[in-house]
């Protein structure tokens, strides 16, 4: 069963946009561009200034510990030119990323992992831009 998530606009257009692009220079694989576009989809969308601070949104900063291994992290959210994974930054259309937004603090997420089904918690957002009146970040 899948959880409600909750999305700002301006994050699905952006998003919408993202993925029609690369599905039309096929420069991402298909199928995590099909979970993406399936999550903003199925997400209640909300005006920047509205969203509370405790939910994933692109750019943010997150606190996650995975519970198969128990180890933390921190991970940023942020569009595929951004990415490097050494820096920790996560890119929204890796199978971790894509299962991050829209979430909130304290959930538990399942995404689908090269090795298998994994699970992480959000422990905390230590940075959101809308949080902090970035709203067109």
């Amino acid at each position: 069963m899948n959880k409600d998530i909750t999305i700002t606009e301006l994050d699905y257009v952006r998003l919408r946009n993202l993925i029609n692009a690369e599905m039309e220079n096929r420069t991402a694989e298909l199928n995590n561009l099909e979970v993406l576009g399936s999550e903003i989809q199925r997400a209640r969308k909300v005006d920047s200034r509205l969203i509370t601070p405790e939910y994933v949104t692109m750019n943010s900063m997150i606190e996650l510990t995975d519970l198969g291994t128990d180890r933390s992290m921190k991970l940023k959210l942020v569009y595929p030119k951004e990415s490097n994974y050494r820096e920790g930054r996560i890119s929204i259309l890796s199978p971790l990323g894509s299962a991050l937004l829209g979430y909130r603090i304290g959930d538990t997420v399942t995404f689908e992992a090269p090795g298998g089904p994994r699970k992480i918690r959000i422990d905390n957002i230590l940075y959101q831009p809308e949080a902090n009146g970035e709203f067109t970040v």
